[in-house]
């Protein structure tokens, strides 16, 4: 709740400190997540549906817990109206555990002239699909910040995300997403700046996602702990403003070459905690890489393959273009700077 606070301040000051992009990243890659031990032969624990304000906060925030989307509206408007700290616009709103009839969060589930939001998290809402225009109304016309957790959803269409028109910042981990229509951006992509993908349930592909829509604003995504095998070229080929991009904890394996030739502005591009065992420095381009910026790379906790060919990577790690300490797991896992890349072609 903090770091939200904290990001929500910022925004509307207009003064987005990139350094704490990191702190977020780790409240979204390692979210609190509670558990209820229910005995065999004792009853289940029954929560009451509540909306409450959060009287610890310097912003106006309301928590909603275990509440049927017919009620929410009414509910949120009631705490408004007996809060001492009652405002028209919402700084967070959290809701979870949010129970929606046929499974369908429709048009108009909230529906208010009372209220704007700020900053809206959804988790854990009992769904499978999102429609078309559920995000149209007074309450998301200045809403900057989504986060939808721990859902199912069927398809992310083109139309899921049509509304947000002052919306900055995307945050979709913990979905279950069985289809991503490739213009799912489309509506948010002329504001949108930064994008989060973490613990998807299914395998994902970031081309789904990015590969089609101009994203012209973007300067940072973290995409971790998905399953995806290979990175191809189209992926980040409309974002090429980005100067933040977290790849780790994934599964990656191989990276196409001119995945990142357009990345011009990167300033941190983390790949660490993959199956990487080479790297091709067409992935980057030449202009690329005589540019890269000192410590731009993570490239720790991958499975390199110190010969010849990556020699060139060794270089940047020498040049200080390496943030962290990779190892050579062909080579015991000595540091880079201590094994001989190309000891086989010296001895022949």
């Amino acid at each position: 709740m903090a770091i939200i606070g904290y990001f929500a301040e910022k925004w509307k000051l207009g003064r987005i400190d990139f350094g704490k992009i990191l702190l977020l990243c780790f409240a979204i890659i390692f979210p609190v997540t509670h558990s209820y031990a229910v005995q065999k032969n004792e009853p289940k624990l029954v929560f009451e549906p509540r909306c409450f304000t959060d009287i610890l906060s310097k912003n106006f925030n309301i928590e909603c817990e275990d509440v049927n989307v017919n009620d929410l509206t009414a509910m949120i408007e009631e705490e408004i109206k007996n809060s001492p700290i009652g405002k028209p616009t919402i700084d967070t709103l959290i809701i979870r555990n949010l129970s929606i009839e046929n499974g369908k969060l429709s048009q108009n589930w909230i529906n208010t002239t009372i209220f704007r939001i700020s900053v809206l998290e959804i988790h854990s809402a009992k769904t499978n699909s999102i429609e078309n225009k559920a995000f149209v109304g007074y309450a998301f016309e200045n809403l900057h910040y989504l986060h939808l957790r721990d859902m199912k959803i069927d398809t992310l269409e083109e139309g899921t995300f049509e509304g947000l028109k002052s919306l900055a910042a995307l945050d979709l981990s913990g979905l279950e997403v069985n289809h991503i229509n490739e213009n799912a951006l489309k509506f948010v992509a002329p504001r949108l700046e930064l994008l989060f993908v973490n613990s998807m349930v299914l395998p994902f592909n970031p081309t789904n996602l990015t590969g089609t829509v101009d994203l012209p604003r973007i300067s940072a995504t973290v995409m971790s702990i998905n399953r995806m095998s290979n990175i191809d070229s189209r992926s980040f080929a409309q974002i090429s403003n980005i100067k933040t991009v977290y790849l780790n904890w994934n599964e990656i394996e191989s990276i196409d070459c001119g995945t990142f030739q357009k990345m011009t502005s990167m300033d941190q591009l983390s790949l660490n905690s993959n199956q990487l065992t080479t790297l091709d420095p067409c992935v980057f381009g030449d202009e690329i890489i005589s540019n890269l910026k000192p410590y731009t790379l993570n490239l720790a906790r991958n499975k390199w393959n110190c010969d010849c060919d990556l020699d060139w990577l060794k270089q940047l790690k020498i040049d200080n273009k390496v943030s962290d300490y990779p190892t050579c797991a062909s080579h015991s896992d000595l540091p880079f700077e201590d094994v001989d890349f190309c000891e086989e072609e010296d001895l022949k």
